[in-house]
């Protein structure tokens, strides 16, 4: 390590899922908070479709599900 603190990085596969980088906590929408390790990350499902949500089962593969080439922030 370079002795930089280690930040949270998610990442946009192509036509897939958000892959969260640790250290992160990931907090649903009832509250429960899902730690991510440093060193570890999860796969989150942007398709809709998997069956084991908030996570990636890469159903995204089997609905063609396509993505944005690239970020675009909302407008406010």
């Amino acid at each position: 390590m370079d002795g930089r603190p280690v930040e949270p990085r998610i990442e946009m596969e192509p036509n897939g899922p958000y892959i969260v980088h640790g250290p992160a906590i990931i907090v649903d929408a009832d509250g429960h908070e899902r730690r991510v390790e440093a060193g570890h990350s999860v796969k989150l499902c942007r398709c809709g479709h998997s069956a084991t949500k908030p996570f990636c089962d890469s159903t995204h593969r089997t609905v063609d599900f396509v993505s944005r080439p690239h970020f675009e922030p909302e407008r406010p």
